[in-house]
């Protein structure tokens, strides 16, 4: 049985990798059970159609966002959100005043960052940032990932 869901996961993995439009995307975000990612994006989507000065959301964005997602399902639903070059994010917030964001760049990295107590001097803070491949840069934020909170 764990052989068979291995396998229903490597195919929709490979589906989102491959897939076409944004719509695809979502639909196997639902596929997968994770609806509210889905619903977030759809959201972002509408956002864009009403906005002419909007960027088009990154396919390449939402196709890393999307896998990284279905990979990590262990983790607390994130905030969802796009900048302002269709770039996808997400984050998550911590106890002790701090975050932890990732940004998802069409060449298979992110940009991410972790910090606590923002609003001590930056001499104080505790935190990390840099540019990976997704599995290492939740690697690298492991020691926030345990202190994240169901938003």
């Amino acid at each position: 049985m764990v052989n068979q869901a291995s396998t229903e996961q490597e195919l929709q993995q490979h589906s989102v990798a491959s897939a076409a439009s944004r719509e695809e995307v979502t639909a196997l975000l639902r596929q997968s059970g994770l609806d509210a990612a889905a619903d977030r994006l759809d959201y972002l989507q509408e956002l864009i159609e009403e906005d002419p000065d909007e960027p088009e959301m990154s396919l390449d964005s939402l196709r890393q966002l999307a896998l990284f997602l279905m990979e990590e399902r262990q983790l607390p639903f994130p905030g969802i959100g796009m900048g302002p070059d269709g770039l996808l994010g997400i984050s998550w917030r911590i106890p002790e005043r701090g975050i932890i964001a990732m940004r998802f760049l069409p060449s298979c990295l992110v940009q991410f960052a972790a910090s606590r107590d923002l609003t001590a001097p930056e001499s104080q803070r505790i935190g990390v940032n840099g540019t990976l491949p997704a599995k290492e840069a939740l690697q690298s934020v492991k020691t926030f990932t345990s202190r994240i909170k169901t938003q």
